[in-house]
């Protein structure tokens, strides 16, 4: 038995594959390319598929994650050629290598938001943005459990948001760059963020389109 860290890209029309989904296709792909997957004990046997911090349905990623444990003897090359030849349009594999650290070491992710609007000057909203993003006293809502009950806690973000960049190639997109907490016990959602800036600054978007560049470790290091 061999671990294996799939690296991959979730693009273009893959973006409203719900993780549910993703699983479903990585498991036939797999199949059809006849990679040797473990699968787990017991009386309801499983395949071993891991996906590190799966992303919110509309989202884009470009270095995913998914782990998964080979029973028998199969190269990570050979694994790779295999895969690529039977994914559905907009999922490519990127690499596949064995795993370094454990996936639930995660612990941000690096987002690239594009944003859309027509309401405000390129300078003047993107010193908006920029202001509201420093905002001590920025807050989102975020649904929690308390025992059985679904309650709506206010989360404060300062400290969380880093590394914000935000520039404008031409008048009418905006880029910004920055660094959120994406880890098992604690993550901040890039779109409801977003959404909650451009409330705040009364800006309703053309368009919004998030990517998740990389994750990355508890030093900021690039996931792998």
């Amino acid at each position: 038995m061999q671990n294996a860290r799939i690296f991959f890209e979730k693009r273009g029309d893959a973006k409203y594959i719900s993780h549910l989904d993703l699983m479903r296709c990585f498991s036939r792909a797999i199949s059809r390319a006849e990679i040797p997957l473990w699968y787990t004990e017991g009386f309801n046997p499983r395949p071993y598929m891991n996906f590190a911090m799966p992303l919110s349905l509309g989202m884009e990623g470009l270095s995913e994650i998914l782990d998964i444990r080979l029973n028998g003897d199969m190269s990570f090359e050979e694994v790779k050629s295999r895969l690529e030849k039977v994914m559905p349009p907009d999922i490519r594999i990127i690499d596949v290598k064995e795993p370094v650290k454990k996936a639930q070491l995660v612990a941000f992710s690096r987002y690239k938001i594009e944003i859309k609007q027509e309401q405000m000057s390129r300078e003047a909203f993107n010193n908006a943005v920029s202001e509201e993003l420093a905002d001590e006293n920025l807050t989102i809502s975020k649904v929690g459990k308390q025992g059985k009950q679904k309650i709506v806690k206010e989360i404060a973000l300062t400290g969380h948001i880093k590394d914000v960049k935000i520039w404008s190639d031409d008048d009418k997109i905006t880029t910004v760059l920055l660094t959120l907490p994406s880890n098992p016990t604690f993550g901040i959602n890039p779109n409801i963020l977003i959404t909650r800036v451009l409330e705040l600054i009364s800006v309703e978007p053309v368009f919004v389109h998030i990517t998740r560049k990389c994750m990355l470790d508890e030093n900021f290091e690039n996931f792998s």
